[in-house]
């Protein structure tokens, strides 16, 4: 750890609890992104779901990456006798449960794009703090093996959430219940079971200093930041292109209820998805259980990025379920490889251990603009040139290949 940064040891039960908090967080935001709001967009937009989805997600996202710079930095900037990342945990973590009573009650298209703003707002003031402890706490011993289960959450959750969203409660209101009460039991107990040393007088900043422009982008100036983010920009943009069509793919360019009548299209969702995760959880668990012997962790994001270039093209290119369901699992073993070096990987290019908060959040808004922004190659892929969903998969594919270049070129990481 970094001198003069105030830590306290974690331990097992730390860790334990900072991974269920971790993944039940996003247990709260898979299955909403990937099932409910599509769903919302169809009842609301009709034939226009598409369009009314894109932007959406467009907005949502743009207000996610806000949430998270302005979360961290508050964090940073605490001084309580709670720590400085609990508080907001809390706050992030009740904005979120109420942010699912706004979903369900928005009855127009610009009621629904207020509402996924509103939601994505809440949930990145949540995770900001969240991610920030990892760096504050987790000793670089045992990062690998913390990136590798954390690796999981995203995975895990949307298959736990497509699970849930298929075969659980039918309404959207029980359905949104269900997640406010996992991302409740998650993060709460712990923000308020675990303990944090609040930082020294003389680290404490004024809530609003040091914010500029010039200071925000700082981080750039350091060659391997600026890649790390780029890999970890052209991957969740990869992923974002493959979850968020993923639905009206299996029915659509699949046609999944006409392979398999009687059953849905969310029914083929928690299939694929189940598939993926089993590679993601092989992977990580593999990780996780040599974490202190793992110290390259180059060679598993290049891995991890080439699996899934070759998972999107051949979901791209073949209508036939089987090859897809093939293609699912490579796509698990490159997520999982993606994951298990991810939060470890950024955490060791961050400039600054004063800012850590802020800068994190900046290194999140490689994961939140690509959720703006593969909205908007959707809305020319589909609507401006007409080509189908197939060519979003050719889309990731080559979103995917971008980022084992950028990994395979960052230096300060073996």
């Amino acid at each position: 750890m970094v001198a003069g940064v105030p830590t306290r040891p974690a331990g097992p039960a730390f860790l334990f609890g900072y991974a269920v908090a971790y993944i039940g967080g996003f247990i709260g935001v898979a299955p909403l992104l990937q099932v409910l709001a599509p769903l919302h967009a169809e009842l609301i937009g009709g034939e226009a779901k598409g369009p009314l989805l894109s932007q959406a997600l467009f907005w949502g996202c743009m207000a996610a990456g806000v949430g998270n710079i302005i979360g961290g930095a508050l964090s940073d900037r605490t001084r309580s006798r709670h720590g400085r990342r609990r508080p907001w945990i809390i706050i992030g973590a009740v904005l979120t449960i109420a942010s699912y009573a706004g979903l369900h009650r928005a009855s127009t298209p610009v009621g629904f794009v207020l509402a996924l703003v509103g939601f994505q707002l809440a949930f990145n003031i949540l995770l900001a703090p969240l991610l920030a402890l990892f760096a504050d706490r987790v000793p670089e011993n045992r990062r690998s093996a913390m990136s590798a289960v954390m690796g999981m959450g995203y995975p895990l959750a949307a298959m736990i959430g497509s699970v849930v969203m298929a075969w659980g409660p039918q309404g959207e209101a029980a359905r949104l219940a269900v997640l406010a009460a996992v991302v409740a039991a998650a993060t709460v107990p712990f923000a308020l079971l675990s303990r944090e040393d609040p930082p020294p007088s003389a680290q404490v900043r004024p809530v609003f200093s040091g914010f500029s422009l010039a200071s925000l982008l700082r981080p750039f100036a350091t060659r391997d930041f600026s890649l790390a983010w780029s890999y970890r920009f052209l991957v969740v943009t990869g992923y974002s292109l493959v979850a968020f069509y993923l639905l009206f793919y299996i029915a659509d360019a699949i046609g999944f209820a006409r392979l398999f009548p009687g059953r849905t299209a969310e029914a083929g969702h928690s299939l694929v998805t189940a598939i993926a995760v089993v590679g993601v959880v092989a992977v990580s668990a593999v990780v996780a259980v040599n974490g202190s012997r793992v110290t390259r962790r180059k060679p598993l994001g290049v891995t991890g990025a080439v699996l899934l270039t070759i998972a999107a093209a051949v979901m791209a290119a073949t209508p036939d379920w089987t090859l897809v369901l093939i293609a699912f699992a490579l796509y698990g073993l490159g997520q999982g490889c993606y994951g298990a070096v991810d939060i470890a990987l950024m955490t060791d290019v961050l400039p600054s251990a004063q800012d850590r908060g802020k800068d994190l959040g900046l290194i999140n808004l490689a994961v939140t603009l690509p959720q703006a922004i593969a909205p908007l190659i959707a809305l020319v892929l589909l609507e401006r040139l007409d080509l189908g969903l197939r060519s979003l998969f050719v889309a990731a594919a080559l979103c995917f290949l971008g980022a084992a270049l950028a990994v395979a070129a960052i230096r300060r990481v073996r």
